[in-house]
């Protein structure tokens, strides 16, 4: 390196150290230490610099130029020390040719009461309240997944959730259970259309197919591609909660899910899908790429975070042990969020006051309306 560059090199070293211990910076001069500490730095002296920074509600958001020599996934393969460094959650982008960090450092609290109002979010056609982040609250539209895989182990969140994701899209959908351990949802007869044996399952996916090859027609012959487009009303929106695929035993069955889930997105027909491990023999590759959603609990292991998450990621099986306490991705977007409880009981006087909504594939039914 010439001397000139060199010195230029220590300066900004020094600019860098005095900048990152001033007031209010704690949390970027944390950040920089960590760089440091990782040996993020180039042979000729370079280490990445914050070339913008701003403070947000909940925490920083911070762009760093890299240096060559050094690349945005070698600083995402570090992202959790990062994260341990600020006790924060830290959510790490590309764009620009610049590496843009979100640290969330608001604590996520230990348990979130079921509160939801569907008029806050009419413009979605499925609205599904996710829980708390540290950003606040976080809704997502299953129709634009269209499928959620929900994974745990028992006893931290995943039919607690079931029921939170029920119980808020009964004004939206028509809802059918797969319930072979047969206790879970009995509570939900006479308003959803509910499955408690291998041949009750294998009837209702054939029927859900066929349902499936009805809509295609129809959209086909009116010119639209998805039943977001359809003007006509027998083509309400229906959700298959499917509650441990695992105990999905028959063959044929798992042939009908799996079409289901690769075909149905234009049909209005989505998927939610709960397991304790989601290997491949529960859900084979291909069907579990069509979950463009994802929430996952606690799990025993890295290889089961990978498993629901993807490769890169294995946060899940370091969760604190928190009942409701989750990683919730849709598309690449991870976060960690607190999911809603929804105590049973209350649960049964909601759908009480729900009104009749059993239903078959025989039906048709006008779009049903939020309440």
């Amino acid at each position: 390196m010439p001397k000139e560059e060199g010195v230029l090199v220590e300066l900004a070293n020094q600019v860098r150290s005095l900048w990152r211990h001033r007031p209010g910076n704690e949390i970027p001069g944390v950040i920089l230490d960590t760089f440091d500490n990782l040996r993020f730095e180039t042979k000729d002296g370079r280490r990445p610099v914050i070339v913008g920074k701003k403070k947000t509600v909940y925490g920083w958001h911070l762009v760093f130029n890299l240096p060559p020599g050094i690349s945005h996934q070698q600083v995402r393969r570090k992202q959790d020390y990062f994260a341990d460094a600020t006790k924060s959650w830290i959510v790490l982008t590309w764009d620009g040719g610049y590496l843009h960090m979100d640290i969330q450092c608001h604590a996520l609290p230990h348990k979130a009461e079921y509160n939801w109002d569907p008029a806050l979010y009419s413009k979605m056609d499925l609205p599904v309240p996710v829980g708390v982040s540290q950003k606040g609250a976080e809704v997502f539209d299953l129709a634009d997944a269209p499928h959620l895989l929900v994974a745990g182990v028992p006893g931290f969140g995943k039919s607690n959730f079931l029921h939170v994701l029920i119980m808020s899209l009964l004004p939206f959908a028509r809802i059918c259970i797969i319930d072979l351990k047969r206790l879970e949802f009995s509570y939900l007869a006479g308003h959803c259309l509910l499955a408690k044996t291998e041949d009750d399952a294998l009837d209702l996916l054939k029927a859900l197919n066929q349902e499936h090859d009805r809509r295609v027609g129809i959209l086909e012959r009116a010119g639209v591609v998805k039943v977001q487009d359809y003007e006509g009303d027998d083509m309400p929106y229906i959700v298959l909660v499917v509650d441990e695929v695992a105990e999905l035993r028959d063959e044929v069955s798992h042939l009908l899910l799996n079409r289901i889930l690769r075909l149905s997105r234009a049909a209005g027909i989505s998927v939610v899908a709960a397991t304790q491990r989601p290997s491949v023999k529960v859900i084979d590759g291909d069907s579990r790429g069509q979950f463009s959603a994802r929430l996952c609990y606690l799990v025993a292991d890295e290889t089961n975070s990978r498993m629901v998450l993807g490769e890169e990621c294995s946060r899940a099986a370091w969760l604190a042990p928190i009942k409701g306490r989750g990683i919730f991705k849709f598309g690449v977007e991870l976060k960690e969020v607190q999911t809603m409880f929804l105590p049973l009981a209350k649960a049964k006087e909601m759908v009480k006051s729900a009104g009749y909504r059993d239903w078959d594939f025989g039906q048709t039914a006008k779009r049903l309306q939020p309440r």
